[in-house]
């Protein structure tokens, strides 16, 4: 059977707006450029699984299958989001669009110097606890390895972690998005 790496995580909307500097309390700048991308640490760790499991070389895809699992929105953000990662070869039958939610968004400023600024709305993303009583049963069928991180709630991967290395067959990646105590 082809090896499978399901990644659980966050999927946001990033919008970027790059800035000569960031304003002052009050104040209104022009900025240099503004964008919008699909993003969240869940979903660019699952476009990278992807990408490198694609021999580039050859132009094929290995056998190595990615499966995305998380919450978005009911909203545009969210088949953006989706059809980006469908582009990038991941599955997205994992993923959940919650009626009554919005899609994760990073508002991301960035100056010319390239310091940047975050603030994360995780909305759907902090649905997981909510809505998974136990959270089990969330990673696919068949993963030999599940890829989680801290843009969802603690106690989600927490539960996640536990209930797959049960499973000997099962190897966890845990990648923190930011230092700190755990």
């Amino acid at each position: 059977m082809a090896p499978a790496i399901a990644v659980l995580g966050s999927l946001n909307i990033d919008l970027t707006t790059r800035t000569p500097r960031i304003p002052s309390a009050g104040e209104t700048l022009t900025a240099s450029s503004f964008n919008s991308t699909p993003g969240g640490k869940g979903a660019n760790q699952a476009v990278a699984c992807a990408r490198l499991s694609h021999d580039a070389a050859h132009q094929r895809n290995s056998d190595v299958t990615v499966q995305m699992v998380g919450f978005v929105g009911a909203d545009p953000f969210a088949d953006e989001i989706l059809h980006e990662l469908e582009r990038h070869g991941v599955g997205v039958a994992g993923v959940r669009k919650l009626q009554g939610h919005k899609t994760g968004v990073a508002v991301i400023l960035v100056e010319e110097s390239g310091e940047n600024r975050i603030l994360l709305a995780p909305n759907a993303n902090h649905a997981w606890p909510r809505l998974e009583a136990g959270r089990t049963g969330l990673v696919p069928e068949g993963a030999d390895v599940v890829v989680v991180q801290l843009e969802i709630e603690l106690d989600t991967v927490s539960d996640v972690v536990a209930a797959e290395e049960e499973q000997d067959s099962i190897s966890v990646s845990y990648q923190v998005a930011s230092p700190g105590t755990i």
